[in-house]
Order: C-alpha cells, then structure tokens, then sequence
C-alpha cells in the first residue's frame, strides 16, 4: 500500500493504523456488551433489559470476523509466499491472542473454583488443556466453567494457522487447499452438503461463519488497488451508507424476527462494506476521530474477553444483595442499572488494556518485531 496516497495514517512503530478500523473494532465489542448483558439478565434475574433491542449485538462477532480478516491480509498479505516471514507473524498473533487470555482465563477460573473442580473432575483435564490452547469445545462448558467469548477465539486461530499455510507455500501447493477448504465452506453453507452436528472437526473447519474472515480478506485486496482509488469519493460514501443501512435493516429484522437469515449474509455483508467504503474514504482524506472511540478501539480485545466476567459478577452481587426485586419495580431503574452494568464492563476492559494489556506486549515484543 502507498503510504502517500494515505493522509489520515498514524505510524506507530512501523505500522500503518486505519483508525476506522480502530473505531469499528470499539464499536463491534460494544455490541457484544450491550447483547451479553441482555442475556447475563435472562439467564440470572430471568428478566429482559432495555426491551431486548440489542438482542443483534451478537453480530458483533460478525463484525469481528470481518474485520480481522481484514486486518491480517491488509497487513501480511505481502507475506504471502515467503516462508521467511512466518516466525515473525507466528510470534506476533501469539503474543497478540494468548497471553492476555491466559491471564483473564486463569483468574475466571480461581474465582470459580468449585465448578472448575467439577469440571476436571467430570470431562478431565483434556478440556482445561482444550481452553488455553483455544481448540474447539463446547459452547456451553465455555459459558459455565471457562470464557464464554473464546470460542470465537478458536476461528481466529485458525484463520492464522490457514494463512501460515498461505505464507509458507507457493502458489501451486496453498491455492489446491484454499480453494477446496473454500469450496466446503460454501456447499456448508448453501446446504448441498450436510455435515452432521456430531462432527465437531468437520462442523468447524467448515463452518459459514468462516465467510466472513474471506470477505475480510476480500476487502482488503480491494482497498489495495491502485485502481480503486481513483474512484470518486461519493462512491465509498456510498458504500459506507449502503453497509450501514443494510447493517440496521438486519438489525430490525433480528429484533421482529421477519425473515429467517443466516448472520453471515446479515451482518457479515454489511459489515464488508463498511469496511471497504470507511477504509477507503480515510486513505483519501482526513478524518479525526474522539479520542474515547480510538481507546474503544484499542481496548477492544480486553473489553471483549473481561466484560462478561464483570456484569455476571455485577448482577450476581445485587441478587445477593436483593437489590434486583427493588431495580425491577421501575423500568427506569432497571435500564439504569443495566447501562451501569455495560458501563462497568467496558471501563474494566479499558483499564485491563492501559496497565495489563498493553504493558504485556510491549513487554514481550521484540525490538526487530513490528507491531500490528
């Protein structure tokens, strides 16, 4: 990418930084808070919040995948092909997923002590071993004794294992497993193939949500030509405004449940075309930004591992403190007390990210590394 023709880049040690990424990441964790506490609501008080309206929160995660798709081949996709680059993008993910996780995963599961003596008890150590290496489990053993959000985790990491493969090999030997694992994606997703539910493996590697790491990666490729840029502005506005009011429309459609349809073609559309008409709009002019949305940015992968961890404890406390009977008698101190509960979520993901996030990795980078 010619860094000229970019006039809102920010360099820091080395790397391009897209702030619209930035604040689209702030933004898609956001989503998921508002969605997780509706549900942390349901599942303890058996009682909805705000009217259920963020119920499409969960298309966050849609978000995410699109956006890290988009991140990985916008940033490596010049690695592509050179074996010489892999150690440095392995140790970069690494440090970039794990040790965070590790952290916030150990202390969720010292604070829950008895339930995790269950669980090694009944599935064994296998499962702890599963969850810190992020290996597909189920969702619910996630949601009870380990972190509900890591199975999430799980496609991002082998979303970097297929573009190791891609950074590895030469063309003639990734693009046969490419193009067939791309294949199976598709006849999953489309029904002409049917994968039983009891195979996890299959289930997983082929699964749609998978799509959206291409359309990721597909968006990236695009913003990357030169050609696209010289496209009149009014065209990525456009874009930007069709993403977002599609994006709303499924919105509306999640919430009056009017047409059954897959969060792929949902959210995962939209969110592509978010992405290419903001990226491309700032590679041609300025755009300033809060400072507040920029910190959403980039504390989102704290606020995205800690947030649950925070509200469930936050509802929790008030049951003890019968407090919930008293907050549910006015609709007004109910949703006072479920903005506060997000509100408390995200502040804590913030703080986990200025003295524990990112202290950590520029603690473990290496000087030669690049940061991303």
């Amino acid at each position: 990418m010619n860094q000229q023709n970019n006039k809102n880049t920010v360099k820091k040690t080395g790397r391009i930084r897209l702030n619209f990424i930035q604040v689209f990441r702030g933004l898609a964790s956001l989503l998921v808070v508002l969605a997780h506490g509706s549900l942390i609501f349901h599942t303890n008080l058996q009682k909805s919040s705000w009217f259920d309206i963020f119920g499409f929160g969960g298309s966050g995660v849609d978000f995410f995948f699109v956006l890290s798709g988009f991140i990985i081949a916008y940033v490596h996709g010049k690695d592509i092909g050179q074996p010489t680059k892999l150690r440095e993008f392995l140790y970069k993910r690494f440090i970039r997923i794990y040790p965070i996780y590790w952290l916030i995963l150990t202390a969720k599961l010292v604070s829950s002590l008895g339930s995790s003596s269950v669980v090694l008890k009944e599935q064994g150590i296998f499962e702890f071993i599963k969850a810190y290496l992020l290996f597909p489990q189920d969702r619910n053993l996630l949601s009870s004794t380990f972190l509900g959000v890591s199975w999430t985790l799980s496609y991002e990491i082998f979303f970097y294992v297929l573009f190791c493969i891609l950074i590895c090999l030469s063309f003639i030997f990734y693009a046969p497993i490419i193009t067939i694992w791309i294949l199976g994606v598709l006849l999953n997703f489309t029904g002409i193939i049917k994968i039983p539910e009891s195979n996890v493996v299959l289930n997983f590697l082929f699964n749609p949500l998978n799509l959206e790491f291409i359309f990721g990666c597909f968006a990236a490729y695009l913003v990357s030509q030169s050609r696209f840029h010289t496209i009149q502005n009014s065209l990525y506005r456009s874009l930007l405004y069709i993403g977002l009011f599609l994006y709303t429309l499924s919105a509306i459609n999640t919430y009056y449940r009017i047409i059954p349809i897959s969060s792929v073609i949902a959210y995962g559309i939209p969110s592509t075309l978010l992405v290419i008409g903001a990226v491309s709009l700032e590679m041609t002019k300025v755009i300033n930004f809060p400072a507040l949305l920029i910190l959403f940015g980039d504390a989102s992968y704290s606020i995205y591992l800690i947030h649950g961890f925070v509200m469930n404890n936050i509802t929790r406390i008030a049951m003890k403190l019968n407090a919930i009977d008293f907050l549910s008698s006015n609709i007004f101190l109910f949703s006072l007390f479920a903005l506060f509960n997000a509100v408390c979520g995200v502040i804590v993901g913030c703080f986990m990210f200025l003295y524990l996030e990112k202290p950590l990795l520029l603690m473990m980078k290496p000087k030669h590394v690049k940061s991303t």
